[in-house]
């Protein structure tokens, strides 16, 4: 494989998603060195949530024992929250087909050292991905938990109400959904399963962050249940 080049793009390459947030921040792309073809980008954003709310739903533990009885019972918790505001993050995320692991590696570690040596006032580097679909295309986070808290007549897919909102769709939601503490065991069995799973076409994202040093944050999307992880 040839070399790898990382440059600072002017404008997201063609086809890439909207980032979360623009900003005040910019796009960075993996380049080969021989074609000039761009294989991979992502958007680096240095401060969220100043200009819009951003939620996140924080994964706890909730652990019933009680050694005379033999019960030592783990479940998980879902509360909804800002937690991420003032992080940095990365999004947008754009791969070209077929793109070459290094290529990811090379891109995700530049972009870490940049971080660290512009002093971000954030503690870490979030980076958001896309949660699980099944085999026809459907959130089952959102089907399961979700949909039930929206208004009458705003039936539809997660793809569809992303749509309409556009980047900000999340923070018209988080208003909607429960502030009380949620008991993931009363979800449908395919929402449990959902949680912080990644949609397939992102897992060379998350092998990438996690190659590169990003863990899971115990945090998810509040949409379709996808991973936080954090540098």
């Amino acid at each position: 494989m040839s070399a790898i080049d990382v440059l600072e793009l002017d404008q997201a390459p063609p086809g890439a998603p909207e980032p979360e947030e623009a900003r005040g921040g910019h796009w960075w792309a993996a380049r080969d060195a021989g074609s000039g073809q761009l294989l991979a980008a992502v958007h680096w954003q240095p401060l969220i949530g100043q200009s819009r709310p951003r939620y996140s739903f924080h994964l706890g533990r909730l652990v019933h024992a009680a050694s005379e009885l033999g019960l030592h019972q783990v479940q998980t918790t879902l509360q909804l929250g800002h937690d991420a505001s003032g992080e940095a993050e990365l999004s947008g995320w754009w791969l070209a087909n077929a793109s070459a692991p290094s290529a990811l590696d090379i891109l995700l570690v530049t972009v870490l050292q940049a971080h660290r040596q512009l002093a971000s006032p954030g503690q870490r580097l979030i980076a958001e991905l896309p949660g699980y679909r099944d085999a026809a295309g459907r959130s089952p986070f959102w089907d399961g938990l979700v949909q039930p808290f929206l208004p009458a007549g705003s039936s539809g897919s997660v793809e569809a109400a992303r749509q309409r909102l556009g980047p900000a769709f999340c923070s018209h939601l988080g208003p909607l959904l429960p502030r009380q503490l949620i008991h993931a065991v009363f979800l449908p069995d395919e929402a449990q399963q959902a949680l912080g799973r990644t949609l397939a076409s992102h897992e060379p994202w998350r092998a990438a962050l996690q190659r590169v040093g990003f863990n899971d944050w115990r945090h998810c999307r509040i949409d379709d249940g996808g991973p936080l992880l954090a540098a």
